[in-house]
């Protein structure tokens, strides 16, 4: 990650920890970043946006997601992710789908030819008015189970062309949310 992608995502970082109601909770998580403990922030985050109650704002929602996923807490945080409480006008537009709970489907019906094709795409976040979703890629293991980590992120819908975004690209998780976001079709 460059220094520029570092202090762009520290804003967002500072943002999410906004949304805690307790300054003692807020100055805890900006200073696991700080520190740089962000797996400990993230759950220090999560767990606390839970114990308050409070609707989260999707898009605030799919930030924590992308975040999660950004450290390598996904797998541990993506449950309790998606089962904050919305809050705001905008919700139901952005919807973060935890693992297991919509069916994964080959790469290669999306995107034939492509090196990812022979990848399985995961639903991540929806966008429920034009029906693009933000899938993570992610290899087949010799024993069955998905990769642990991510090969890439597709942004793929109806009549639309995928956009992929492969892991190594410098921001990549953060491109996906923001070209899922940027649909012309969407309100």
């Amino acid at each position: 990650m460059s220094a520029r992608e570092y202090a762009a995502e520290a804003v967002v970082w500072s943002r999410l920890a906004g949304l805690l109601s307790a300054p003692g909770d807020r100055e805890e998580v900006r200073t696991c970043w700080d520190i740089g403990e962000q797996e400990a922030g993230l759950e220090v985050l999560v767990d606390r946006l839970l114990g308050q109650g409070t609707g989260v704002e999707e898009s605030a929602r799919a930030e924590l997601a992308v975040m999660a996923e950004q450290w390598g807490e996904w797998d541990w945080l993506g449950a309790r992710i998606a089962a904050l409480p919305g809050a705001g006008e905008e919700a139901g537009r952005l919807r973060v789908v935890p693992d297991g709970a919509e069916e994964t489907r080959p790469a290669g019906f999306v995107l034939p030819g492509h090196p990812l094709a022979a990848t399985v795409l995961v639903p991540w976040i929806a966008c429920a008015p034009c029906g693009r979703v933000l899938a993570r890629s992610h290899r087949r293991e010799e024993w069955g189970a998905l990769s642990f980590l991510a090969e890439g992120y597709v942004v793929f819908g109806p009549e639309r062309a995928p956009a992929v975004f492969p892991r190594d690209m410098p921001g990549a998780c953060w491109a996906a949310l923001d070209a899922l976001r940027d649909g012309d079709d969407c309100p």
